[in-house]
Parts: structure tokens; sequence; C-alpha cells
């Protein structure tokens, strides 16, 4: 058993590799279910495939399709979380607390906070002023033993963000699975409870991909954080 986090940082592990790894596992179950002595040739390939930096590839690949589907996120949720909340017009945050945490943060960042007005005059201006909030809240965030439940929330994020960002690859994936898993049958052999069974889950693994992991989904997550980083101003 290889110990990833030996290799990866608990974000990039979490957050990126796992994506990854869900991703490929159809394949790599079908393969031994049909074709046991390639999966055990397969397995000992794995030690190697870490060595030279495998699984660092497959989480970078699972990050860049996560990242590149980001800003299609924020214009279909109308703006990033962490500058939607901080906007007068919106109702996350009661108005009351948006007041003070406003008022806490001109003060710390050295950035005047917008008036209703102001905003509703300029709200692309008054979006920047949200946005430099939100990236100097996560500057002072960094700590991720004090701010453990935000770093959390983060990993959460970036989890279903790549995951969401792969989705389409884990579809096809459970179909080569399914393939795989069936492949004796097509060369005329009788099917077996495994193959049924393994057929099964990746059937499920296809329908969770389509119907489950979705925008929605991944906005629960991203506003959680969200509400997590602007609490932090209270730390």
């Amino acid at each position: 058993m290889i110990d990833l986090g030996k290799y990866l940082e608990p974000y990039e592990r979490k957050a990126r590799l796992y994506p990854a790894l869900i991703c490929i596992f159809p394949i790599m179950l079908g393969v031994a279910v049909s074709f046991k002595d390639v999966f055990t040739a397969l397995s000992g390939l794995v030690a190697l495939a870490v060595s030279v930096g495998m699984l660092q590839f497959l989480a970078n690949l699972a990050r860049d399709r996560g990242k590149s589907i980001e800003a299609t996120l924020f214009e279909q949720w109308d703006g990033m979380p962490s500058v939607r909340f901080f906007r007068h017009r919106d109702s996350t945050i009661p108005s009351p607390a948006k007041m003070k945490y406003h008022a806490i943060l001109s003060k710390a960042s050295k950035i005047k906070s917008p008036s209703v007005e102001e905003e509703k005059q300029n709200p692309k201006q008054a979006d920047e002023i949200y946005l430099s909030w939100s990236d100097f809240l996560r500057g002072k965030t960094r700590d991720t033993k004090k701010y453990n439940l935000l770093f959390k929330e983060n990993i959460g994020y970036g989890f279903r963000r790549n995951l969401f960002g792969i989705r389409w690859f884990c579809v096809v994936s459970s179909l080569i699975g399914i393939g795989l898993t069936n492949a004796e049958i097509i060369m005329g052999k009788q099917t077996t409870d495994i193959t049924f069974a393994v057929s099964l889950l990746f059937s499920v693994y296809a329908v969770v991909f389509l119907f489950v992991v979705n925008r929605a989904w991944v906005k629960v997550v991203a506003d959680a954080y969200t509400k997590q980083l602007i609490e932090a101003v209270n730390a």
C-alpha cells in the first residue's frame, strides 16, 4: 500500500489527486476483473509511476481542468462567491452582519467600502473592491492550523470543482470500464456474478457523474467556503 501522504500535501492530494484517481478507477477495476495478469503487472508499475512523478502529473491534470471551468461557473453564479456575498444587493449575508464586515475590512485593508449608491452607479468598481477584500482575507488566513475549518472547506471546494471539470472523462472511463469488464462475454464466455456486479457499479458511477456532479453540487461548497472565509474577519 502506497502512502500518498508522503508524496503530496493534503490539499494537493485530496482536491487534485483524488478526483484523478476516481476518474481512472473504472478502467483499473475493469482490467482487474477481466485481465488479472495485466492488472498484476500494472500494480507493480505503480511504485515506479509514483517515483517518477506520475501522481503529481495526474493531480495537475485534474487541477487544470477544474481551473478551466471556474470562470464559467462564476459567470453563471453571478460572480465569484467571495465577491458576490459582499454586495449590498446580495442577501446571502444578513445586512447588519454585512455592514460590520464592510467596516472591519475597510479599516483593516485600507480600502474604502462602497456605499449602496456607489455600488449601483459603478458595480464593476465595487466588485474590484470586494475582490481586493477577498484577496486580503485569503492572505490573512494562510495558517491552516489556525483556520482549519476554512482549509477543509477549501479542500472540499477544490475537490468538487476539479471532479466537475473532469466529469465527462469520468463518464467515458465508466463506459470503458464496462467494456473491459465484459470483454470475456464479448469473446464468447459466460457472464459471472462479479461481471454483473461490477458492470452495475459502473452504471451507477456514470449516473452519478451525469446527474449529481453538476454546477449546483460545486456551488454548495463554494458558498460554504466563502462564508468561512468572511467569518475569519471575526478571528
